[in-house]
């Protein structure tokens, strides 16, 4: 087996590879679309999407205020920017809703400007994109699969640094404590941009917590994955600094709709706690079952989804089109900087699901 293999997985390798297209997961219309499918047919594991689907209160509140589609919505969100502000209990001048994470990625670096940034890879790829966009000069800082996937020293000589936690693609999740002592060392001149989009499930507390000890953190959350709430696009940002934000963007970020189904969403403890059991469940079942494979190495994960390597390239080209005569996805990840080895994401769903796809894992 090539050098992958030598110690168990070569994971985060250093300096950085750069993809030469922004590839996503959750491509489960376009796949579809070019086989003649109902999308209903396609197992989409590449999009970490919570399977137990939206939150009953969420469709109910939709499936009821359908006629909102003629009328315009606030020009702020102000009520998701409540149901958000007591959900995690901080002050709604802090919060930003925007039309999803990706979104307010954008208009964030447009609006700070940075000149310089600390890229912490992996990381999910729309960042690089986005910070050239800015125009911002990028320095990337690898995890390191021998380092325990410890958080890295930062140089003072950076404007932005950006992390994502849980880690996006290998799920690694650094405790909020962690975190703080982290931040602690970090110059208070540059900004520390925390993406969340995952914290959800690991039943963790968020890093908002910290935004009035940290005036330079910033805190970004999703509601596509946790809530399942992808096709309607809600995402939120939480800072000291929001309120210079506001001043400087658009209208009518959040539509009608999206607002009523994530407050709904975040009212739901239920549906929330149904979310959480199923997850860790099928996590620690996976988790044990992945360890008897041999041709695939997978690596533990506090979020919704696992990442692996297989041993070859050739192998992980067999499993992905075998997958796809299945109407399968998983997510490929070569290409995504800071990862070196042929690997993939997964996402977990319930328990049938998850039979059918590591029957394939198992076969290869």
């Amino acid at each position: 087996m090539p050098a992958l293999w030598s110690f168990g997985v070569l994971l985060f390798a250093g300096g950085h590879m750069a993809s030469t297209s922004i590839t996503h997961g959750g491509r489960a219309l376009a796949f579809a679309r070019e086989r003649r499918l109902d999308y209903r047919e396609v197992l989409d594991f590449s999009a970490n999407i919570n399977p137990l689907g939206p939150s009953p209160h969420a469709l109910a509140a939709l499936g009821e205020s359908l006629d909102l589609i003629t009328v315009y919505p606030d020009e702020f969100p102000v009520r998701l920017a409540h149901a958000i502000s007591d959900r995690l209990h901080i002050a709604e001048k802090h919060i930003l809703p925007g039309n999803g994470a990706t979104d307010l990625i954008y208009f964030w670096l447009r609006t700070i400007h940075p000149r310089s940034a600390t890229l912490i890879v992996p990381t999910f790829v729309e960042y690089r994109r986005a910070l050239e966009s800015a125009g911002a000069g990028i320095e990337i800082v690898s995890l390191n699969a021998h380092d325990h996937f410890r958080l890295p020293a930062i140089s003072a000589n950076t404007d932005v640094v950006i992390l994502t936690n849980p880690n996006n693609p290998s799920g690694a999740y650094a405790p909020p404590e962690e975190m703080a002592g982290w931040i602690a060392r970090i110059p208070s001149s540059t900004h520390v941009f925390v993406d969340e989009a995952f914290v959800e499930f690991t039943a963790q507390p968020s890093l908002v917590r910290y935004i009035d000890r940290f005036p330079n953190l910033w805190v970004l959350r999703s509601m596509t994955k946790f809530y399942a709430l992808a096709g309607l696009r809600i995402g939120y940002l939480a800072g000291y600094g929001v309120p210079l934000l506001v001043e400087h963007r658009e209208p009518w970020q959040v539509n009608s709709l999206a607002e009523l189904a994530g407050v709904a969403s975040l009212e739901d403890r239920a549906y929330e706690e149904s979310t959480l059991r199923l997850i860790q469940r099928e996590r620690i079942w996976l988790w044990k079952k992945l360890q008897h494979l041999t041709q695939i190495r997978a690596f533990p994960t506090s979020a919704n989804f696992f990442l692996a390597c297989c041993a070859s390239d050739e192998l992980l080209d067999r499993l992905i089109g075998t997958l796809a005569e299945q109407k399968i996805l998983i997510r490929d990840c070569r290409g995504i900087e800071g990862l070196a080895g042929p690997c993939f994401r997964f996402a977990i769903k319930a328990r049938r699901e998850n039979v059918r796809l590591l029957r394939f894992l198992e076969g290869i």
